[in-house]
């Protein structure tokens, strides 16, 4: 990500940063109008996620279908490596039916969707947590079925849900993403034009005003060290 791009990034940032600020919180949140809330929401998820992007850019993991793929193929691999384990612990105890659900080839695990694979993964953990939380919890260990394995496994399935099945403002960033950083950069701008729009409404009192003139000053890009507070850190009251 360019120079350029990184000081709209701040600029975002030091926006949010404006509205986070204890005493401005006091003045709109959940306070009409109400939208304004549900879309200060919506683009700090938004922002979340290009800067997540960025960072996975900086440090060289690729961009967002690289991401998806990888996590897909982590979640497969965990998957079909527990799922072994319990065929071989379910045949070992006459357990047929159960194994049965469970062993695949690795092939299928590979072809199958988003939503079937993560169905069929959450099966593994059931089958895998009703043993090592169970009376069996001793034995299971010995088959490489053990607490430590499950929570891996959990993890694995979260990272690739939280990829396919994000919130609408997510994925619509993600996907702006295949397209390059400037595409997802508009579509964010874009949902800080409505809260520029709406955060009108609140300049009824001096506090209002005061918050009004320092998220417009935030809203400028000012380069890396320009003023304003960040989301979460530097934060600085509005001028009185």
């Amino acid at each position: 990500m360019n120079a350029e791009l990184d000081t709209r990034l701040k600029a975002f940032n030091r926006s949010i940063g404006v509205l986070e600020l204890p005493e401005n919180i006091l003045l709109w949140k959940n306070k009409a109008p109400e939208i304004f809330t549900a879309k200060y929401d919506e683009a700090v998820l938004m922002v979340s996620t290009l800067k997540d992007a960025a960072q996975k850019q900086e440090t060289g993991l690729g961009g967002v279908t690289d991401e998806k793929d990888r996590e897909e193929a982590e979640l497969e691999d965990a998957d079909y490596v527990m799922a072994q384990a319990l065929v071989t612990w379910y045949r070992d105890h006459q357990q047929e039916s159960e194994a049965g659900q469970l062993d695949l080839p690795k092939s299928t695990w590979q072809i199958m969707g988003n939503q079937p694979l993560l169905t069929k993964s959450q099966l593994v953990i059931d089958h895998a947590t009703a043993l090592t939380t169970g009376t069996n919890a001793t034995a299971a260990a010995k088959y490489g079925i053990t607490p430590a394995a499950v929570t891996q496994l959990i993890k694995e399935r979260k990272d690739f849900d939280d990829i396919v099945n994000a919130p609408g403002v997510a994925q619509a960033v993600r996907k702006a993403l295949t397209k390059g950083f400037r595409p997802a950069f508009a579509l964010v701008e874009k949902k800080f034009g409505e809260l520029d729009s709406l955060i009108l409404q609140f300049g009824t009192t001096a506090a209002g005003k005061s918050m009004i003139a320092t998220w417009h000053d935030a809203r400028i890009q000012k380069g890396n060290n320009g003023p304003g507070p960040e989301k979460h850190t530097n934060a600085v009251p509005p001028t009185p």
